[in-house]
């Protein structure tokens, strides 16, 4: 592949910076190179075309700025052949981070079972970088409530009342309709879903979730968490475990914790 595409890279940029004001062209970047040809670009560019590592001319020489287009070029063309080199773009620390950003719009453009698959592989293999929480997040926008129990599952080393990707993509999934949400309060281990369900504040959902009160599941952060949520019901359960307990627990900054209803 090394010179033929060279050359078509070439010839692109060329076309980009030439023309007159009697002469102009719309051809956009990575047009006539096929999806594997783009992909070879985003993966290593110094290896498949003519780019400097360290530019002194033209920034669009750059090989960060090459592996952007190429990433970009993907997105647009939406063919599901592209997401394992997106994939693999956006997990790799040594990408371009211009290219890793157009890897992950790429990959939300494409969207598609193709992506969802990558995504569910990827939470499940490594699920506590702050990629994995990106991809969480990605999946909450693509995904579905057949996901829940996956998102659950592998964000409960996150404090419920914390923001994380995982809390998100609960979130955006369940917000019609917080009920599958339920079931998880029944465990201790995954008991951290109250954080989101608060940000949901379904109608009906207060029960469920002041139960665990009675099951001496509660910390002082989880108190605290109720206590600051603006909802009447979860704040009498909290102050009455504090009384019963004799724990302190403290009203927090306006923001400083999730409040009912606020996605």
């Amino acid at each position: 592949m090394g010179r033929a595409l060279t050359v078509v890279v070439a010839a692109l940029l060329v076309g980009s910076c030439s023309g007159g004001d009697d002469q102009s062209t719309s051809t956009s970047w990575g047009e006539g190179m096929t999806v594997s040809e783009l992909a070879a670009v985003l993966t290593d560019p110094a290896a498949a075309t003519d780019c400097e590592l360290d530019p002194s001319g033209f920034p669009e020489m750059a090989c960060g700025f090459q592996a952007r287009d190429a990433a970009e070029a993907l997105g647009e063309r939406g063919d599901p052949a592209a997401v394992p080199a997106l994939l693999a773009a956006v997990q790799d620390p040594e990408t371009y981070n211009e290219a890793s950003e157009a890897s992950w719009e790429a990959l939300e453009a494409i969207g598609g079972p193709e992506v969802v698959d990558g995504l569910v592989v990827w939470i499940t293999s490594d699920p506590e970088t702050l990629e994995a929480e990106r991809a969480a997040r990605m999946l909450g926008r693509l995904g579905g409530v057949e996901h829940n129990q996956l998102l659950v599952e592998n964000g409960d080393s996150y404090f419920g009342c914390i923001g994380s990707g995982y809390s998100d993509a609960l979130v955006m999934i369940n917000t019609a309709d917080a009920t599958p949400l339920l079931v998880y309060l029944e465990s201790f281990d995954t008991l951290w879903v109250y954080g989101p369900l608060i940000r949901i504040g379904g109608p009906g959902t207060e029960e469920a979730l002041v139960a665990p009160f009675a099951k001496g599941w509660v910390t002082v952060e989880m108190a605290e968490c109720f206590l600051n949520s603006g909802n009447p019901t979860l704040e009498q359960a909290a102050e009455e475990w504090a009384a019963t307990h004799g724990q302190s627990i403290t009203v927090l900054p306006g923001g400083g914790s999730p409040q009912w209803g606020s996605g």
